[in-house]
């Protein structure tokens, strides 16, 4: 994982910990937003409201439907692409 991997995991993870308190010890990047960290569908809008607004982006809706976990948000936040 590279530096800039960590950083946005970090800042994602904390995120997390503000709009759910989800802890950071329990958010890998195979953590499932609805599934693992037990998100329901409002919390997960209102965290990718704070996570536009802190990484300085837009999420469109046809890309923030298939960032399901937290490792797919890490890699389009740094990349600009969602992995398969």
């Amino acid at each position: 994982m590279t530096a800039v991997q960590s950083d946005t995991l970090q800042t994602l993870k904390e995120i997390l910990d503000e709009v759910a308190g989800v802890p950071a010890q329990d958010v890998t990047p195979d953590s499932s937003f609805t599934e693992d960290l037990a998100l329901d569908s409002l919390t997960v809008v209102s965290l990718f409201v704070l996570v536009q607004r802190r990484f300085g982006t837009e999420v469109p809706n046809e890309v923030f439907d298939q960032l399901t976990t937290v490792g797919k948000a890490v890699a389009y936040l740094e990349r600009g692409e969602i992995p398969a």
